[in-house]
Formats: structure tokens, sequence, C-alpha cells
């Protein structure tokens, strides 16, 4: 009550606007493609010229076919306008951030109990964010620019946005919260909703006040992806190819875990939970705009009838792997890599990963069978989107 209490003040405080960017008439689209840049200590002799804003994208695409087939070492790069400021102590003490966190989990688990088909778009535009990072410039990263301007090959995103868009009306409505905080924790209560280890999100960030153009994500084709847009994404940004096969190897693993959730949920049965123990409810006490939800009986079993929506609402952990019980043996995990490694994964994602050599080694690497070797994958993977998210931090104080 306390927590609740202080959080409603700060509304008073401050206006919305002050620290939520503007994402009214959704995708802009911007045709402002990577920069590629010569490696260190080589000569600049592969650049992208982008002499209008009008340039295609299929011109940026030839342009890295021909770069990147042609044995050049590169490094690559993007421009973008600041570094994401950070200030850890902007929601108060510990007890206000917590309820902050508390509050922007549970609007993101309902939504992919709800439509877990949201579960990669999500993901995906906090990638799209974070990978506007320059190692060369220091500028970039994840400050919720993206929900402002994006290129046109992110144009599939837009329903995340959309969804972004409503969260955030509606927790502006009671607290403060930055639009990249919301992002960051769309993508980690992603993973954590499909069986993942906790993601220790931090909060603090301040929203980017100018659009920041050139996420490597637009490399990255979500239809037919090939082992160099991959890399040219990922590694775009400073991180390794390691870290780029964590990054494919959740997406696939978040891939199949949604499509498992659908199912399940889409082959629910109505029953009477007064009648059957087994039967599940829908019962209000989810907070947040995607209420009510489903609540299993098994909630009510361990916290008594009348109480298992709010005891699982307190309970993150608990919550969390009940949502994920719907994806059943696709929750998270390193199925999908076994199954890259295996030749058995036919899909266009898996075959990318095993045509380069360098890609490949990471996926035989985390792509072996057994629950300790699915542990560690699940671990590094965590660990991975947690860097990710925090390219170009700046801290304030």
């Amino acid at each position: 009550m306390i927590a609740k209490t202080a959080l409603g003040l700060l509304v008073a405080a401050g206006s919305a606007s002050a620290f939520a960017p503007s994402v009214s008439g959704g995708l802009a689209h911007a045709r402002s493609g990577a920069q590629l840049r010569s490696a260190v200590g080589q000569p600049a002799s592969v650049a992208l010229a982008m002499s209008s804003a009008d340039d295609s994208a299929a011109q940026r695409r030839d342009f890295l076919r021909t770069a990147l087939g042609g044995g050049v070492a590169l490094a690559f790069g993007r421009s973008a306008n600041a570094e994401v400021a950070f200030d850890t102590e902007r929601y108060g003490d510990k007890e206000l951030k917590v309820a902050l966190i508390n509050q922007v989990k549970q609007q993101f688990r309902a939504l992919y109990e709800k439509q877990p088909e949201l579960i990669i778009p999500l993901f995906k535009l906090a990638m799209a964010d974070a990978l506007t990072y320059d190692p060369k410039t220091g500028k970039g990263g994840l400050d919720g620019s993206v929900l402002r301007q994006t290129e046109a090959e992110l144009e599939y995103l837009k329903p995340a946005i959309n969804e972004v868009e409503k969260v955030r009306k509606d927790l502006l409505s009671k607290t403060e919260i930055s639009c990249s905080d919301i992002l960051a924790f769309a993508g980690s209560v992603a993973l954590e909703a499909t069986g993942a280890p906790r993601v220790k999100t931090q909060l603090g960030r301040m929203d980017g006040k100018k659009p920041q153009p050139g996420s490597g994500l637009v490399s990255w084709d979500p239809t037919a992806p090939t082992a160099k847009g991959i890399k040219e994404a990922v590694m775009g940004s400073g991180l390794t190819a390691k870290d780029a096969v964590l990054l494919a190897g959740t997406v696939g693993q978040l891939r199949n875990a949604g499509t498992a959730m659908a199912k399940t949920l889409a082959e629910k049965k109505e029953c009477n939970p007064d009648e059957d123990d087994d039967c599940q409810s829908a019962e209000e006490g989810y907070y947040g705009i995607y209420a009510p939800v489903t609540i299993l009986s098994e909630t009510n079993k361990q916290f008594g009838k009348n109480r298992g929506a709010s005891a699982v609402n307190s309970n993150v952990g608990f919550d969390s792997a009940r949502i994920a019980g719907l994806a059943g043996d696709a929750k998270f995990g390193n199925s999908f890599l076994v199954a890259v490694a295996k030749g058995e994964d036919k899909s266009a994602l898996g075959k990318a990963l095993m045509s380069d050599d360098e890609l490949k080694k990471w996926v035989l690497e985390f792509g072996k069978p057994g629950n300790g070797n699915s542990n560690k994958f699940s671990k590094e993977a965590v660990n991975t989107y947690l860097k990710m998210v925090e390219l170009g931090r700046k801290d304030a104080r």
C-alpha cells in the first residue's frame, strides 16, 4: 500500500511527456541503413555512402553481400546520436523500484499468456533498439528511439510497437517509467515467461531525444536469415560470434515456445472449476490492461481457492513457471540448437547458423543434449541479453 501511494505521487511530480517519446502515428519509414566501416588499422577502403534518405533497402543489401562476400575484414559500425544515459536513482528507493518492476512484468506476462505470437516481435523490438550501438563512436543503444523511427525492413515489428504503446499509456497513468525501460523488460519477460532463469534487468534508462538510424537488425531478415546478416546485426554492435549464436538460439527457442503455447491455448477445453480440480479458470487478479487471464487450478490448490490470482501476482517466479508450462517440452532451453546441431531443424535460421564455420562452432558447443547443457545455454543467453540491452550505457551519477 505504501509503495502504491508513493508511486502515485511520482505522477504529480513530473509530466509524462518529459520522459516518454511520442509513438503516435506508429512506424516512421526512415530509410537510413547500417553503415559499414573498415577494421581498425585497415584503410577505409570500404564504406557505404548514404547519399540521400531515399536510398533503397535493396541497394544496402546488395552492398552488404558484395562487401561481406569478398573476404574483406570489416568492423561493422552504425551511426547514432547519443549514449544511453542511466540514472539508477530516478525511480526512488528499493521499495518503489520493486513495485514498478512488478507492474511492468505483470503487464507483459499477461500479454504473453494471452498472445504468445507477440513474444518474438517484442523480443526483437528490444534487439532492434539495442543494436543501434556503434562501438567505434560509443553512441547508440537501447533508448526507446526505435518506437519513433525505424527502417522499413523492420515493419514487421509494428504490432510490437502498438503493444508497447498500450502498456506505456497504462503505466504512465500511475507512475513514471521510460519507454526504453519498458522495452528492456518486454524482452526479459519474454525469456522468463517461456522458462528462462530470472533476468535481472536494470532500471534507469533515459529515453533518447533523437531517432537513432541504422539498427543492425535490418540485416537479420526475419523470413530468410543468412549467416552474414546475423553476424552483421550482432557483431556490428561490438558483440561476438558467440553472442550471435546465443541470440539466434534464443530467437529460435522463443519461436518454438510461442508456437507451442499458442497450440496449448487453442486446444484448451471449457470446464467447470467447481466440479473439476484440474480445470483452468479465468479469474480477475492480474494487474493491468490484459486482465483477466487464465489462472491454473494448481494456484488455487497451493494458495487457497479464493486467493489464486493475487497470490500468483506476488510470486514472480511461480507465475512465470506457470506460464512457461504452456510451452511444454518447447520451454526455454537449448532444444532448438540441439535440433540444429543434429541437422533435424530445417528452418532458415538453423540452416544459416550451420552454414558459417564461426557460428557453427558455437552451435555445436551450445547444442549438446542434456539438462546441464540446456541450463548452461539458458544462463549464457540471459547474460548476453543483459549485455546487449546495456550497450552504450553511461551512468548519470
